[in-house]
């Protein structure tokens, strides 16, 4: 069930992050930059994306100028309602940055989240689907990935469905906090209380409720989130956004297991450059056209040549979406404007090894088969969309471009060009039938 009725957000920013500000050009621990997005950045396109958040504040205090003046940049880009917050008492610790923004928010249901903490999609889904009516409650792990420090990550002991317990070192602990609340700032009346420390840990401050018996939890898996502490865990941060750049759930088997792994390492070491998705985009057509222009000629040099080109068009093909996600642009313009490209470039592909063919067999045959198996194409992509909202937990074989592709491959290094277009031909449709037998009675029109 979707927390429909929260619209604001806080983003912890304050502090000096002491054992990162020996980066190259350190400013602020909120402005480092990771593939070119700041830490807070992508803090707030996520809130964005993933949870519809209206408002946003930034509790600031280390080089609080510095941060404001890129929140105003951010505030003109997103459109969005962003105020920095600057809490004076800081350096006190977190939970003295967390007391300075609760005269903001009152008698209102809010997520609170840390800035140097990563998040991805999977941790954003399971939030929304519970109910959580007016309750505060933590987001918590069971376990803990390698890539955070267990001695340094904030330990939990759960017990039913509320917290009984949170600290660096508690004893029996079995759960682990990833600095990511939902909170209901009416509950927080009596801890002005604790503002006359000399250090405030946002632990401590949590723990009023905890006393109270008034903070319930939420799970996720470990390797939904992730925390930024070091220079090491800066490289961690990159490997983490990669590996989560490219989990799509309707990935077939040759792009999870073959592409993937290599337009991963592709990515990698083109993402520091001022390349957009949709240029990818077209640089993979260009390349789809090529494919298809050197198969349709005669020999075979010219058929592996041109499926080779194919293979790394349908390698590249996944760099556009990896390059979306880990800049923050993805857009429904981008993938509609990717697949209308791919369909243009199969096109070109089906059109070149239908050429090929015919010059090899001389018979007008061929060219139906070639129509036979484009068209197959063609169809099996516009059903494609329906099929996989429909029938997304289906455990088949997934008849995707990257099959497709590897198929002509195979065709190619046989040198087995008709014998390909005719599997080609029969397999794309018979995967249309298939999946209209199968959304037939799944489908209102």
């Amino acid at each position: 069930m979707k927390n429909k009725n929260i619209d604001t957000a806080v983003i912890l920013a304050a502090g000096k992050g002491e054992r990162i500000s020996n980066t190259d050009g350190f400013v602020a621990k909120p402005l480092i930059k990771i593939f070119d997005v700041s830490l807070i950045e992508r803090s707030i396109k996520n809130l964005i994306n993933n949870l519809n958040i209206k408002k946003i504040y930034i509790v600031t205090g280390f080089n609080h100028n510095e941060i404001n003046n890129h929140l105003v940049k951010l505030q003109n880009k997103f459109s969005l309602n962003i105020e920095a917050v600057f809490a004076k008492d800081w350096e006190k610790g977190n939970g003295a940055s967390f007391l300075a923004i609760l005269d903001k928010i009152k008698h209102e249901q809010f997520y609170l989240l840390m800035v140097d903490h990563l998040f991805n999609d999977e941790f954003y889904k399971t939030i929304l689907k519970y109910k959580i009516n007016n309750k505060s409650c933590l987001i918590i792990s069971r376990t803990l990935s390698s890539l955070n420090d267990f001695n340094d990550a904030t330990k939990v002991k759960v017990g039913g469905e509320k917290i009984n317990d949170i600290g660096k070192s508690i004893k029996d602990s079995n759960a682990f906090d990833t600095g990511f609340f939902i909170l209901n700032s009416s509950e927080f009346n009596n801890v002005s209380k604790l503002s006359v420390r000399k250090k405030l840990s946002l632990t401590e401050v949590i723990q009023e409720l905890v006393q109270q018996k008034k903070l319930y939890f939420i799970e996720v898996s470990e390797d939904s989130w992730f925390d930024i502490d070091t220079n090491q865990d800066l490289l961690k941060a990159k490997n983490y956004l990669l590996n989560n750049s490219n989990s799509k759930i309707n990935d077939g088997s040759i792009s999870k297991y073959i592409n993937r792994p290599i337009s991963k390492w592709i990515t990698s070491k083109i993402t520091d450059y001022p390349l957009t998705p949709n240029q990818i985009s077209i640089v993979v057509f260009f390349v789809s056209m090529l494919s298809g222009l050197i198969i349709s000629m005669e020999g075979y040099f010219f058929l592996l040549l041109g499926a080779l080109l194919a293979q790394l068009s349908s390698i590249l093909d996944g760099c556009d979406g990896e390059i979306a996600r880990l800049k923050l642009l993805k857009s429904k313009f981008g993938g509609w404007f990717d697949q209308v490209l791919d369909r243009y470039s199969d096109l070109f592909i089906f059109t070149g090894l239908t050429f090929h063919t015919y010059f090899i067999h001389k018979t007008l045959t061929v060219f139906f088969i070639g129509f036979i198996a484009v068209g197959g194409k063609i169809i099996s992509s516009y059903t494609a969309y329906v099929y996989d909202s429909v029938d997304s937990t289906r455990n088949s074989i997934r008849i995707g471009r990257d099959l497709i592709i590897f198929i002509i491959l195979i065709g190619a290094v046989l040198n087995i060009p008709y014998i390909t277009l005719v599997v080609l031909a029969f397999i794309m449709n018979a995967d249309v039938c298939k999946r209209l037998w199968i959304l037939k009675d799944k489908l209102d029109y």
